[in-house]
């Protein structure tokens, strides 16, 4: 029995696959969905129906093999690029109109994913809050008497709240990160480079990367791939190598930085989620090691 309410890319994938369901029939239900949302001010600029129907017309239905991402309903940070739709970065007198989307939007796109609009964030891309907008303060999902954390914070709060199945975001210096956690959201910061900046505001240009908020990290880990990839048009793009997780160190603040102010269960939850981490990074260096000697055995490196 499938759940039409289950957004994540396996069952969008499997529902598309046999039938039971269209990208038609999906927009139509988070169009339905989305009345009410603008309380929230996930929002800057929204899609028409026609305007997304018109990328779902597009799809060919014979190429759904061959597409990722086909008919997968998403939204777009607004300091990143859309093709024919107003670019604000929060600050209406700025706005301009681009003629072509961002390298990583478009990535997307050619891999069937269908943009939903442009969602709310703190101005320029500077806050962690999400309420520095003229557009409205964003409202977290799990509680609108909280802030949703920023700047992406429509983005994260689109997804939270059922209406994409993930979205695009920037992060800074965390942009990407705090409003996922606010909203029980996987939020993928890549390392620079990984995703094109091309297309993207600039916040901090060095040191700017491409967020992604999605529902899963198996569903995070696809869209990476599906957005990834050389930019040459880019000169912060790079080329990625096949290293792994061999050699990857993950850093922990030390006790005496740490700071919960009295809250003892957040505090027995970070060191959980320490432990956790740290066991799981071991157990996929011991599988990748294995993959590695198991190819090197058949002669088929690079494997990993």
């Amino acid at each position: 029995m499938h759940d039409p309410n289950d957004l994540t890319l396996p069952s969008l994938r499997a529902r598309y696959a046999s039938g039971r369901e269209t990208p038609q029939s999906v927009l139509d239900l988070l169009f339905e969905r989305s009345r009410g949302a603008d309380e929230r001010h996930i929002w800057i600029t929204r899609l028409d129906r026609t305007q997304v129907m018109t990328y779902a017309a597009a799809l060919d239905p014979r190429r759904i093999d061959r597409m990722p991402l086909y008919g997968v309903p998403f939204v777009i940070k607004d300091n990143i690029d859309l093709s024919g739709v107003a670019t604000t970065a929060g600050c209406a007198s700025f706005a301009y109109v681009p003629p072509r989307s961002a390298t990583v939007v478009q990535r997307l796109i050619d891999a069937g994913a269908i943009p939903l609009g442009k969602t709310n964030l703190d101005q320029f891309a500077t806050g962690l809050v999400g309420a520095r907008s003229p557009y409205g303060a964003c409202r977290n999902s799990v509680d609108s008497s909280y802030i949703a954390g920023g700047s992406s914070s429509g983005s994260a709060v689109a997804v939270a709240t059922g209406l994409a199945s993930f979205a695009l975001g920037t992060d800074t210096a965390g942009s990407g990160r705090v409003p996922a956690a606010f909203n029980n959201l996987i939020g993928l910061k890549p390392s620079n480079g990984r995703l094109s900046t091309r297309g993207v505001v600039p916040a901090c240009r060095s040191l700017d990367c491409v967020s992604i908020f999605a529902l899963t990290a198996e569903d995070a880990a696809e869209l990476l791939d599906a957005a990834g990839g050389f930019d040459e048009a880019d000169p912060y793009s790079r080329v990625q190598g096949n290293a792994g997780l061999a050699g990857l160190r993950c850093g922990v603040p030390h006790a005496d930085q740490l700071q919960f102010f009295g809250d003892t269960e957040y505090a027995r939850l970070f060191e959980l989620a320490v432990q956790l981490g740290s066991r799981l990074l071991v157990e996929k260096i011991v599988q990748l090691r294995e993959k590695f000697l198991t190819c090197k055995q058949r002669r088929r490196l690079p494997c990993v």
